[in-house]
C-alpha cells in the first residue's frame, strides 16, 4: 500500500513593513507576545506610533477626533493609552481642538499617564478636550483617528482594527490604514460629531447622511466608499455593509484572501463557496479563540459537501508571534484584523476593512454597534494587506498532499499554488538526507489554486514537496 504523506513548499515569510503613498498609508504590527520593556520587536508598535505622529503634527486651530473601543497601557515603551494622553495634552496646549469618543466600559478617570486622564483633559480650564462616552447597551466599536491640518484644510483619516491598548500591539495581529481625502475626512468628521453629541447606536436622532460617502484618491481604479453603522436597513440584501460585501465577493474573478476575527454570516460563506465553484482562489484565517461560537461559520467553510468542485477555501492557522515560533494555540483574539481583499493583482482590486467584525450586529443591524467599514479599490493598499496576510500565515506558500490509495506504483498528489511563479514537484525517500531532494518529478503549470497530478512511482514510500524553479 502507498503511504500518504504531506509536504509544504519552501518559501520565505514576508517581512512586515509600512506601505505608504502620497495620500495613503498602511501599517500592521508585529506581535511578540511579551509586554516587557526590554523586549520590543521591530514594528511591534508601528500603528501606535503612526497615531502619535498625527497627534504630534496638530497645530493651533487644527481639529482632530479619536475613537476607541478599549483604552489601556500606561508606559511610553509598551503602552498606548498613556502615550496618547500625553500627546493629546500637548496638542491641546498648542491650541489644537480635539474630541475623544470611547465605549461605555472605558475608564475615563484613570491616570494612564502621570496626572493625566481623559476626564482631566475634558476638565481643562483652557481649550478642554471634547469627551463623549457611549451609553450602556450596544457598543462603540470604532477605532478611528480623523485629523484636519492646515487650519482644517487637509484631512487624514486613520482607521482599522487596532484598539488603543498595549496588548493590541504586542499580543494581536492588527492593521490600520491612513487616507488623505477631504470627502472621506468629512464623512468621518460627521460621524464623530454625531457621537460627540451623544447620538449613539439606535438613537433615532442620529444622522446617517454621511453613510456610503464616495471618494477617490490617486491609485484607485474606481471610487471607494465607507459605511457607518447602525445601517439604514437590517434586511439581508438591504442597504448595509453585508450586502456590499457579498456583492463584492460575487464580483471576484481571480483571488480572495481574508483575515477575520469573527465570521458569523452564512451569506458570506455562501458567496465564498460560489466564488470557489467558479474557479476563484480563496484563502483565509480565523483565530482559534473565535471558532467555537454557536454562530461561527469556520466549519461551514471547511465542509467539503458545500462545494461543487475540488477548489475550496483554504484556511490557515495564524502564527502566534511575528517570529513564527509556533501556530495559534487558542490565544484570545490573536487575529484581531477584520479584512478581505478581492482580486489584489487584477484590474479592479478591492480591500474591505475597518472596525467591524463580520457579525450581524456589526454588518447588518439598525440598532447595535457603532462601526465603520471601508471599501478601498486600490492596488497599493491591496498589496500591503497581502503582505500582512503573508506575515501572519503561511497563506502565500505552496503546499501539496499525497492522496494515493491502493497500488504502490501510483499516486495522486493534490497541490495548491498561491503564486504564478515557476514551481516543480520533487521527491525523496529519505527525509534524513538533507541532499535527498534532488529528484524532480515535473514542472507544475503556473496556475494558482488547487490542482491535482497523477504520478507513477517505483517505491512504496516517497515524500513530495514543491519548490521554486531557479
Amino acid at each position: 500500500m502507498a503511504i500518504c504523506c504531506v509536504c509544504v513548499g519552501i518559501g520565505t515569510a514576508a517581512r512586515a513593513d509600512s506601505y505608504t503613498g502620497e495620500t495613503w498609508g498602511v501599517y500592521f504590527n508585529l506581535p511578540d507576545q511579551t509586554t516587557s520593556v526590554s523586549n520590543i520587536g521591530p514594528d511591534e508598535f508601528v500603528i501606535r506610533d503612526a497615531v502619535l505622529a498625527r497627534i504630534d503634527a496638530l497645530e493651533s486651530n487644527d481639529w482632530a477626533c479619536l475613537s476607541t473601543y478599549t483604552f489601556s497601557g500606561n508606559t511610553a515603551e509598551v503602552g498606548a493609552a498613556g502615550p496618547i494622553l500625553d500627546a493629546v495634552e500637548r496638542a491641546l496646549d498648542r491650541g489644537a481642538k480635539m474630541g475623544f469618543v470611547v465605549d461605555y466600559y472605558v475608564n475615563i478617570t484613570s491616570n494612564y499617564w502621570p496626572g493625566i486622564s481623559l476626564s482631566s483633559l475634558a476638565g481643562r480650564a483652557v481649550n478642554p478636550l471634547e469627551l463623549s462616552k457611549s451609553p450602556y447597551g450596544g457598543i462603540l466599536h470604532d477605532k478611528v483617528g480623523v485629523f484636519w491640518f492646515n487650519a482644517t484644510q487637509t484631512a487624514w483619516v486613520g482607521a482599522g482594527s487596532w484598539n488603543f491598548t498595549g496588548g493590541a500591539s504586542s499580543q494581536q495581529w492588527n492593521i490600520w490604514t491612513e487616507i488623505q481625502d477631504n470627502a472621506l475626512g468629512g464623512a468621518y468628521s460627521n460621524e464623530m460629531r454625531e457621537l460627540l453629541s451623544g447620538r449613539f447606536h439606535a438613537d433615532p436622532a442620529k444622522s446617517h447622511a454621511h453613510d456610503g460617502t464616495r471618494f477617490q484618491i490617486a491609485g484607485m481604479s474606481r471610487e471607494g466608499w465607507v459605511r457607518f453603522s447602525p445601517y439604514p436597513s437590517g434586511s439581508y440584501g438591504g442597504s448595509n455593509a453585508l450586502t456590499d460585501i457579498t456583492r463584492a465577493i460575487d464580483g471576484a474573478q481571480d483571488e480572495i484572501f481574508f483575515g477575520l476575527n469573527m465570521l458569523t454570516q452564512q451569506a458570506v460563506v455562501n458567496a465564498l463557496v460560489d466564488a470557489c465553484n467558479r474557479g476563484v482562489v480563496v484563502h483565509g484565517v480565523i483565530p482559534k479563540s473565535d471558532r467555537e461560537g454557536a454562530d461561527d461559520k469556520y466549519y461551514a467553510i471547511l465542509n467539503s459537501t458545500n462545494y461543487a468542485t475540488r477548489n475550496r477555501v483554504r484556511m490557515y492557522e495564524a502564527y502566534y508571534d511575528a517570529a513564527r515560533t509556533r501556530y495559534d494555540g487558542g490565544s484570545w483574539d490573536l487575529v484581531h484584523a477584520k479584512y478581505m481583499v478581492i482580486d489584489p493583482r487584477g484590474t479592479n482590486p478591492l480591500v474591505i476593512q475597518g472596525s467591524a467584525n463580520w457579525t450581524w450586529s456589526a454588518l447588518v443591524s439598525t440598532s447595535s454597534n457603532d462601526e465603520n467599514v471601508q471599501f478601498l479599490p486600490h492596488e497599493g493598499i491591496a498589496e500591503a494587506f497581502r503582505s500582512q496576510f503573508a506575515a501572519m500565515t503561511d497563506g502565500m506558500l505552496p503546499w501539496c498532499e499525497m492522496r494515493s490509495e491502493g497500488a504502490a506504483e501510483s499516486a495522486q498528489v493534490e497541490y495548491w499554488l498561491a503564486e504564478t511563479n515557476l514551481y516543480e514537484l520533487v521527491w525523496t525517500d529519505n527525509l534524513r538526507n538533507s541532499a535527498g531532494w534532488t529528484n524532480p518529478v515535473q514542472q507544475l503549470p503556473t496556475i494558482r489554486g488547487t490542482n491535482s497530478l497523477s504520478l507513477s512511482r517505483d517505491k512504496t514510500q516517497q515524500f513530495f514537496r514543491i519548490q521554486t524553479v531557479d
